[in-house]
């Protein structure tokens, strides 16, 4: 996705980065309102190298059912003999670090382990051994003169996984550990999942150990300069932000058409047309399995006939079903509830309007 005029979150984010660790950031949004985007430019264009090493941690790329899924994704294997060498390893990583970066970027995609060593994180399953095999990495590095930070993208898939309990809560502990604790690695998890991130929102370990920052689409004065910046006229902006608001991928998708020949104001038209039959299709799936929730549902939905977003008092089962069909949106900080996009907006005030017939 074209990165695109994000100074205000930018600037934020590079400011956290230039603090000591001392707090586990929560990013989340709407889905592609932009995050991973961001976070990969700031990586790569924000942050010196000399100061700081990141690992990413994609978790989006990868299905994992089991913790040692997890571990493989987390780790970068390299073969060694002797455990002993790995702080030589280490050191000769960090001198070196420009050659280990990946597409000219800042961004190393796993934690480099011996062969032998992961093989026995897999083996005893146990997350302690691997967490201070972790921090010893990050110790390291910072006596390098370097800054650690970890990011963890998507990190919601590994929310049900368990190692004597939940595998989520000992990495919460871990993150505290290497935050507030010993202010030792920037710790940022993203997350397009609102469920999630409510469910961590209310976690009582984390309460003054985290902060959560919003990643939403862009405002109408963004969205236009980045028409504007590919050609639109003012009557097809116009058009674009009436069916997709500040969505970046619509609006990318809505640039490629135009560049394509095709008329804006049609594809858009078909747009709206595609989503609303997905509505329709999971709608009456819903019904034929759930009347009564069904019913919520529609009940839910007509909230939105004048309003372009709700407050919600508590996770109803209506809510939760409707954001994990990625239909709505959960802002936990403000209690806000909205569609995940204009799209989803107009396609549900469609739906009713078809219903009331």
């Amino acid at each position: 996705m074209e990165f695109f005029d994000r100074e205000k979150e930018i600037n934020y984010l590079v400011k956290v980065l230039s603090f000591e660790p001392n707090l586990i950031y929560f990013i989340y949004g709407p889905i592609n309102s932009g995050k991973t985007t961001l976070i990969k430019h700031i990586i790569e264009n924000k942050l010196d190298r000399d100061k700081y090493v990141v690992f990413y941690i994609n978790l989006r790329e990868h299905f994992i059912s089991k913790y040692e899924d997890f571990i493989e994704v987390l780790f970068n294997t390299y073969e060694e003999t002797f455990i002993e060498k790995l702080k030589k390893y280490l050191l000769s990583f960090i001198n070196d670090l420009p050659k280990n970066i990946d597409v000219k970027s800042t961004i190393l995609t796993g934690i480099p382990v011996p062969k032998n060593t992961l093989n026995e994180f897999l083996s005893t399953k146990n997350s302690e051994n691997v967490f201070e095999y972790l921090t010893k990495i990050f110790e390291d590095i910072k006596k390098k003169g370097k800054q650690p930070i970890l990011i963890i993208d998507e990190l919601q898939k590994i929310g049900d996984l368990k190692i004597n309990g939940f595998l989520i809560y000992e990495l919460f502990n871990f993150f505290i550990d290497l935050t507030k604790e010993k202010h030792l690695c920037h710790v940022l998890c993203l997350s397009s999942d609102s469920l999630f991130i409510e469910r961590v929102y209310n976690e009582g370990t984390l309460k003054d150990r985290c902060k959560y920052y919003l990643v939403d689409d862009f405002d109408y004065k963004t969205t236009k300069a980045f028409l504007k910046k590919h050609n639109f006229n003012d009557e097809e902006i116009d058009i674009v932000w009436h069916y997709f608001g500040g969505k970046p991928i619509k609006l990318v998708e809505a640039i490629q058409e135009k560049l394509l020949g095709e008329d804006v104001k049609e594809f858009c038209k078909k747009s709206l047309r595609v989503r609303k039959r997905q509505l329709k299709d999971l709608l009456y799936s819903l019904e034929d399995d759930n009347k009564e929730l069904f019913e919520r549902v529609i009940k839910l939905f007509e909230n939105f006939k004048n309003r372009d977003e709700i407050f919600y008092e508590k996770i109803s089962e209506e809510i939760v079903w409707t954001v994990k069909k990625n239909i709505l949106f959960v802002n936990i900080e403000e209690g806000i509830l909205k569609p995940q996009s204009k799209l989803d907006l107009l396609a549900i005030r469609e739906i009713l309007d078809e219903i009331k017939t």
